[in-house]
């Protein structure tokens, strides 16, 4: 059995003490599926009430880098953060090298590339997009046919990879028992308007993870994040560690 907890708890974080339910309700629920070095955390979001979205820069243009910086300027804004997870890929200088939408806003374009080094480069990988409407992962090749269509609907986007499930098929690229294992997350959609943000409690290799998110949390298509440098908030505080770029992340507003 899954351990289960809705977002609607006092929690201490940031130094701050914030009693939720006080606060305008969010439908997150935060859980832990599997045993020993098969557990994976989640926060599970519903786009009908969730306010999903991405973050990468303040409005001067600095990087947020981590979940503490994210949080504490939202809070300026009168939001809250629920949950949020480092997305997508990005250079050494932390800017996406994917395709990478935010608020409508194509501030990279898609990368098709398919000859190189790196988890992203095996096939397929693709894109996680956000409309008004509903939450989709697509292979590269689909969204490089469709993309000039699909971007008068697209609100956020990041590029990723690889997939790890298409349609609840694990990539056939995975090799069951592979010793490639590290700390890795994940997003992934079970519906079109059902989506979690996740990561492994401890290393992993590709199949166990996709097999996981399939089998305990329901994952009808799921697109592979990062590795050893994952974090998942709040299970994490994202403070420690290398900066990251783009974040997934829902908020609620402080203010009624």
């Amino acid at each position: 059995m899954p351990i289960l907890f809705r977002s609607s708890f006092t929690c201490t974080m940031l130094g701050l003490t914030i009693a939720l339910m006080a606060l305008p309700a969010s439908a997150a629920i935060f859980a832990s599926y599997g045993q020993t070095d098969q557990m994976i955390d989640a926060c599970q979001l519903n786009l009908a009430q969730d306010n999903v979205r991405m973050f990468w820069r303040e409005a001067d243009g600095s990087m947020f880098g981590n979940f503490g910086r994210l949080a504490v300027s939202l809070l300026a804004r009168n939001e809250r953060l629920v949950c949020a997870t480092n997305a997508g890929i990005y250079g050494t200088d932390l800017r996406p090298i994917g395709l990478y939408v935010e608020a409508g806003r194509v501030l990279h374009r898609l990368n098709t590339r398919k000859e190189a080094y790196g988890n992203f480069y095996l096939q397929p990988n693709g894109v996680f997009l956000l409309t008004d409407h509903e939450a989709t992962i697509l292979s590269t090749d689909e969204i490089a046919v469709e993309l000039e269509t699909r971007l008068l609907s697209i609100r956020y986007a990041t590029q990723s990879g690889p997939i790890l499930l298409r349609n609840g098929q694990i990539n056939s690229a995975f090799t069951p028992g592979s010793d490639n294992r590290v700390v890795r997350n994940a997003v992934c959609v079970m519906t079109a308007r059902e989506i979690a943000l996740v990561k492994s409690r401890t290393p992993i290799n590709f199949h166990d993870f996709a097999r996981q998110l399939r089998d305990k949390l329901g994952c009808r298509d799921a697109l592979y994040l990062d590795g050893s440098v994952s974090q998942l908030y709040p299970f994490d505080n994202g403070n420690s560690g290398p900066n990251f770029a783009a974040m997934i992340g829902a908020t609620v507003p402080t203010k009624p």
